[in-house]
């Protein structure tokens, strides 16, 4: 049986199904529907970080540290952004006072950047990197192996 072409080599529109339910794609019933479960509730300490995030206006962007320590580095970062102290005005004296911080209280080779734009392609020490933003400017610490000449 030959079909009808039209003038432009397609079916006519009376060759389509009358019923448009034949044309869907029915769901196999042989595989089970997927089931999620809910992510597990995050520890309360990183709950409580978050908490003092929000209470300072920092947003943490991405960190592989422990929580005492990023919570100090936070603290430390807002608190140097609210002081009126004239000596700390730049982003280059509030990264070497958090540097220094950081370098006194956890060893040597600790490297801090501040600034509202700044890019980045950092290598450090496992435990040892936060980058955070306190109102517009962007805080990033980070921990270097020390070399042995």
């Amino acid at each position: 049986m030959e079909r009808q072409r039209s003038y432009n080599g397609r079916r006519n529109i009376d060759e389509r199904p009358k019923n448009l339910s034949q044309c869907r794609l029915q769901r196999s019933s042989s595989l089970p529907p997927v089931a999620r479960a809910p992510p597990p509730p995050p520890p309360p300490n990183q709950l409580k970080l978050a908490a003092m995030a929000i209470d300072l206006n920092v947003r943490l962007r991405s960190a592989d540290m422990p929580l005492a320590m990023q919570e100090r580095a936070i603290r430390k970062a807002r608190a140097l952004v609210d002081a009126k102290n004239p000596g700390i005005t730049k982003p280059t004296q509030v990264a070497m006072c958090l540097k220094k911080e950081f370098d006194a209280l956890y060893g040597p080779a600790w490297h801090c950047i501040v600034g509202k734009s700044f890019g980045s392609f950092v290598t450090h020490a496992g435990g040892g990197f936060l980058y955070f933003s306190v109102d517009k400017l962007c805080f990033l610490l980070f921990k270097t192996e020390g070399w042995n000449w």
